[in-house]
């Protein structure tokens, strides 16, 4: 796990933008913003940035994620500099973990489908050396009552590893915000349709799954290559072709089509981003391996789930 880097202006506002639907993260923005204000900390959205790493990781970890929750605190620990920055992480991601039973029952602790994950975190939280700035944290969290507007918080039950999409959590601004990449998107690649092995309504919930990435996010708005007509990254795009033109559905390609034909949809000279797609570290893609394995993996599933329903 790579050192943590502070993030620049325009990271903070896009992410922002997609935390402030989430009504555990305008929570916690105040107790966290006063951590950052007083001891230096990470601000309220590089925190909640970092849970969403953390969920991602145990999201792809199919069995056992309590296994995977057991390495997490020597990860970060690696990763940030300061220990008092990984309890804060991790109460936090405690906090999201820990009300997922849909009901208020006695036992819904005990049905809490991440029952498992929540007692790593807390067995690591409750270390002596961790105990009381963790409980102080939860304190400050819980005894916020009223928000900002005097309303009584009342927080929904939402089980954070059972998200189907992080459209769920973000409020219209957002919502909105994606809808018009992919709408942009959906105009720019129209010439693919007549290739598509799946229907045109398939592939646009393949680019709205995409879209709404994270670090999709935060890479769909540099101007790839520079200077090209649409003033966005249309080299990810053509990138993300490039991965569609290898993955099978049925019979076919899910895009089954040569680069040359694929380019000339994008109405310039894509060639090398479409079937370099996978060159890291090249001037072919934007894409870590991390995040090209994300998405092949989600156009994969999409695929087969149009597979199995014929």
């Amino acid at each position: 796990m790579e050192h943590f880097k502070r993030f620049d202006d325009q990271k903070l506002d896009s992410l922002r933008a997609r935390y402030r639907g989430d009504d555990l993260f305008r929570t916690w923005a105040r107790p966290l913003c006063q951590l950052e204000n007083q001891l230096g900390e990470l601000n309220a959205v590089e925190v909640w940035s970092e849970t969403e790493m953390l969920r991602q990781r145990l999201a792809d970890v199919k069995a056992h994620q309590d296994a995977e929750a057991e390495f997490m605190y020597g990860q970060l620990k690696g990763r940030h500099q300061s220990e008092r920055t990984v309890i804060i992480i991790l109460t936090v991601l405690f906090t999201q973990m820990a009300d997922a039973a849909p009901d208020e029952e006695d036992d819904a602790a005990e049905r809490n489908p991440n029952r498992a994950v929540c007692n790593v975190l807390a067995h690591e939280l409750m270390a002596p050396q961790h105990r009381d700035f963790a409980l102080k944290l939860i304190n400050v969290f819980r005894h916020r009552r009223y928000d900002n507007e005097g309303h009584k918080i009342v927080l929904p039950v939402t089980d954070y590893m059972d998200v189907k999409s992080p459209l769920q959590l973000m409020d219209d601004a957002a919502k909105a915000s994606v809808e018009t990449c992919v709408g942009e998107i959906l105009d720019r690649t129209q010439g693919v349709r007549r290739m598509l092995a799946v229907t045109w309504d398939v592939y646009t919930a393949i680019w709205r799954d995409i879209c709404v990435m994270q670090e999709v996010g935060l890479l769909i708005g540099k101007n790839e290559p520079r200077n090209n007509s649409w003033g966005k990254n249309l080299k990810f795009v053509a990138n993300v072709l490039g991965m569609m033109r290898g993955i099978k559905c049925g019979e076919r390609m899910l895009i089954d089509g040569s680069v040359s034909a694929v380019s000339d949809v994008l109405g310039s000279n894509m060639r090398s981003y479409i079937s370099k797609h996978a060159d890291f570290g090249s001037s072919n893609t934007p894409l870590t391996k991390e995040l090209h394995t994300r998405i092949k993996q989600l156009i994969e599933t999409t695929v087969a789930d149009v597979a199995d329903k014929g």
